[in-house]
């Protein structure tokens, strides 16, 4: 057990002769939210599709669990106070100790404010040493934890020097970087400060709920509320799902045909470091901010500017800062919706895009009986139709970045391929299997089909994907993807609600798509690696396994077809300017992304900066010089022209992924196969 006399002897040599500029408040649990959780349990152990599924984790697991969630980098707990804590978790006798779980947060909490004054204290005596041959250890994955104070203490100067270093040598840094991270600390520390008891209470249950799957997890009451404004789509701001990991606040999803979205410059995994509002100077560093502070800045009335400023995710260890300038607006279904384009190519070739972002339907609409009312499948019908008419010679369906939707827009979609037949097995808890499907479709597209996929592409879209490779109707193209085979459902509490993992579903040849994904026919090199996320990279994700599979009957494209359409994609990866292209930002991913060590001496940050864009640049330029495009003269022309770029339109330009599908489509057409199904 952790003794309190000397961890208050800790505390006193963190802040011997600094300045303290906070100190945290504990906070405890509550009787209420100790019944809330017994509450949930039992809603777990009743709804979950894994039968006693509280069983499948210890009360030591939830709590190592947690230390990993508060401290991954090892950067607050020492090793004998993570040791007594996982002895104090093994002796327990509730099945989950939240009080432990709580005096843990609150160690963390306080932990980090002595941190950030510590850091307060560096920063207003700066005497960093810019020249130092010194180095910073990244590289988490190996990370121990510490022995002492002095070594933490040692680990935090350093990563206060580095926090100084990236500011001095950004693209355009601070008049006095000090006040701009000295107010950073304080905002963390203000953060951290105003903790209720209900943000430590999600923190720990969603840790819990986390150990039985993924997707599974517990909303607060205000989260609850969102929940409910989210789905009905009337939140204004930039269409963006925001989290916190660590002191930044990460953009976790967009929203399909939301501001951000349609910006082409916001990514997954980005951390939004400023905001300014409208046409106001002054941008406001929300690093350290309290995640709902943050949404409050960005959320505003329609017709409002936002400009957020972020940490891209792609940058090649870089750390770029970027910009972005954003029309606030209310994300209505129609910005939700497909769009489409015929591409026009020698030989009279014609191949049909559809981009469709998610699965959508007006439910409300369709609940009022209003014969006009809005869904996927009805506007790719429509487009489909428009394209028999055009004489379209083959169809890519692009679900690049579909996180899924409404299962039944995902089986009327693929009924408009197939003739008839099941579309997708779901299992539930009780273990009783229903087929999706119809034994009379209205097949409107018998041409070529190609679905373009990548690791965002998830749940709906992987039913979509696996049932086309499944009948054998078209083929699948790009990266695996997602890996996503459950499905939730909301369940209501005395306070709040819990998504509950109720089923899985299943491919009609019997295999499941949870946790291995759907693996493309033809697999586009990846610029980054895929496995880092993803339902895979979940240590809880339930796992892959079979059921039966549901007879059916394939299409008439057999192995001969794909291995040739697989050889003469083979020929063009070693040939191709675009594909040679993606293959060397991935082995320049590959080189740095197990980087153990990150310098702290300012020339050679600055260096390895100039030699990064020196590197960009020239890769770029061999790519357009080998298709005869006019090469850039500076890494400036370069950024620049990567932020030129119309979402409302599909780009085939810049879209090098969709090229090499294109490519793919023509050969696919040139094999002159008659698509039907084989009696």
């Amino acid at each position: 057990m952790l003794y309190k006399n000397s961890y208050i002897k800790i505390i006193s040599l963190f802040l011997l002769a600094n300045i303290v500029y906070s100190e945290y408040a504990n906070i405890d649990l509550s009787d209420d939210k100790e019944l809330l959780s017994k509450e949930i349990i039992l809603k777990f152990q009743k709804e979950h599709y894994v039968k006693n599924i509280t069983r499948s984790t210890s009360n030591e697991e939830f709590i190592i669990s947690l230390l990993d969630r508060l401290d991954d980098t090892k950067s607050y707990f020492l090793k004998h106070e993570v040791e007594d804590f996982i002895a104090s978790a093994s002796e327990a006798e509730s099945t989950y100790d939240f009080k432990l779980a709580f005096k843990i947060t609150n160690l963390f909490y306080e932990r980090l404010i002595n941190y950030s004054n510590f850091q307060i204290n560096l920063i207003e005596n700066n005497n960093f040493d810019l020249l130092k041959a010194e180095k910073l250890d990244i590289f988490e994955d190996d990370n121990k934890w510490l022995a002492d104070i002095e070594e933490l203490k040692l680990l935090w100067k350093k990563q206060t020097k580095n926090d100084y270093l990236s500011l001095v040598i950004s693209d355009s840094p601070p008049d006095k970087p000090e006040d701009n991270l000295v107010k950073r600390y304080k905002n963390r520390i203000k953060r951290v400060s105003q903790q209720k008891e209900e943000d430590i209470y999600s923190l720990v249950t969603n840790v819990l709920t986390k150990e039985f799957d993924p997707h599974s997890s517990y909303l607060s009451p205000k989260s609850s509320e969102d929940f409910d404004m989210d789905m009905s789509l009337k939140l204004e701001g930039i269409g963006a799902l925001l989290g916190s990991e660590d002191d930044y606040t990460k953009i976790v999803s967009l929203v399909p045909g939301g501001p951000a979205e349609k910006s082409g410059l916001i990514k997954p995994e980005d951390k939004v470091i400023g905001i300014r509002q409208g046409e106001e100077e002054i941008v406001q560093d929300v690093v350290g901010w309290r995640i709902d502070d943050v949404v409050d800045l960005i959320r505003g009335k329609s017709g409002t500017k936002v400009e957020i400023e972020f940490l891209s995710s792609d940058s090649l260890n870089e750390n770029v800062k970027k910009k972005v300038l954003l029309i606030r607006e209310e994300v209505k279904l129609e910005d939700r919706a497909v769009k489409s384009e015929v591409l026009n190519f020698d030989n009279n070739i014609q191949i049909g895009v559809i981009d469709l972002p998610s699965f959508y339907m007006d439910f409300n609409a369709y609940m009022k009986r209003d014969p006009e009312y809005k869904s996927s499948s009805r506007d790719i019908k429509n487009i489909l139709l428009e394209f028999n008419k055009k004489n379209v010679d083959a169809v890519i369906l692009d679900l690049r970045g579909n996180g899924g939707g409404a299962l039944d827009e995902a089986n009327k979609i693929i009924s408009l391929f197939i003739e008839r037949g099941p579309t997708v097995q779901v299992k539930l808890k009780s273990g009783y299997v229903r087929p999706w499907g119809s034994q009379k479709n209205n097949q409107v597209w018998q041409k070529p089909l190609i679905v373009l996929v990548n690791r965002y592409s998830a749940s709906a879209s992987e039913i979509v994907a696996a049932a086309i490779q499944d009948y054998k109707r078209g083929i699948v193209v790009g990266q695996r993807t997602f890996g996503k085979g459950t499905v939730q459902s909301l369940q209501d509490l005395s306070e709040g609600a819990i998504k509950v993992t109720e089923s899985k579903y299943y491919r009609i040849n019997g295999k499941s798509v949870q946790n291995k994904g759907v693996t493309p026919d033809i697999e586009i090199p990846a610029t980054w690696d895929i496995e880092s996320i993803g339902e895979s990279s979940y240590p809880t994700a339930l796992e892959w396994d079979t059921i039966r599979p549901y007879r059916h009957q394939q299409f008439a494209f057999n192995e001969e077809n794909l291995d040739i359409l697989k050889e003469n994609f083979v020929q063009r990866l070693d040939n191709d300017p675009n594909l040679k292209y993606l293959k060397s930002i991935r082995n320049r991913y590959d080189l740095n992304k197990n980087k153990k060590f990150l310098s702290l001496n300012i020339e050679e940050r600055k260096n390895q900066k100039r030699l990064n864009r020196e590197w960009m640049l020239q890769t770029e330029n061999i790519r357009r010089s080998n298709l005869g495009l006019e090469e850039f003269a500076s890494y400036k022309d370069f950024q620049g022209n990567n932020e030129e770029s119309d979402q409302d339109k599909i780009n085939l330009e810049k879209d090098l992924m969709l090229q090499e599908t294109v490519n793919i489509a023509k050969d696919f057409i040139n094999l002159d196969i008659n698509l039907v199904a084989v009696k």
